[in-house]
C-alpha cells in the first residue's frame, strides 16, 4: 500500500454554485483506474450523486471513499477533504463530479462553447 499522506490531494476550485437542472455525466482517474459519476442537479442544487462505475477501485477502500459524496451534497460543493485512507478513490469521485458539473454551470457565459473532438 501507499504511505500515508503520498497521494496528491485535490485542490479547491471556485464554484459558480448555480448549475441548471438536469442529469450530467464525469469520469476521473482513481487508483485502479476510471471512476464515473452521474450527477443530479434539481432546482439548480446537487441533488443526487451516483457512482456508475468504479471497476478498477477496490471495494473496501471505495465504500470509505463513497462516504464524501454525502458532504457534496449537503455543502453543495466538490471542496472536500478525501477520506481518511482512500484519497485516490476519493480524488477520483471528487474529479468525476466536477467533470459533470462543469456541463451544467450557468455562471459563465454560454456563448463560447468549446466542442472536444
Amino acid at each position: 500500500g501507499n504511505a500515508a499522506g503520498s497521494a496528491p490531494s485535490v485542490s479547491k476550485v471556485s464554484e459558480s454554485g448555480t448549475w441548471k437542472d438536469g442529469t450530467y455525466t464525469g469520469s476521473g482517474k482513481g487508483f485502479g483506474g476510471t471512476i464515473s459519476v452521474k450527477v443530479t442537479v434539481k432546482d439548480g442544487k446537487i441533488s443526487a450523486i451516483d457512482v456508475t462505475s468504479a471497476s478498477g477501485e477496490t471495494a473496501s477502500y471505495f465504500s470509505k471513499a463513497k462516504g464524501i459524496i454525502p458532504k457534496m451534497i449537503s455543502g453543495q460543493t466538490t471542496n472536500v477533504d478525501a477520506a481518511s485512507g482512500a484519497t485516490y478513490s476519493s480524488n477520483g469521485i471528487i474529479t468525476a463530479v466536477r467533470n459533470a458539473l462543469s456541463k451544467a454551470e450557468t455562471g459563465k457565459s454560454s456563448t463560447k462553447k468549446k466542442k472536444k473532438t
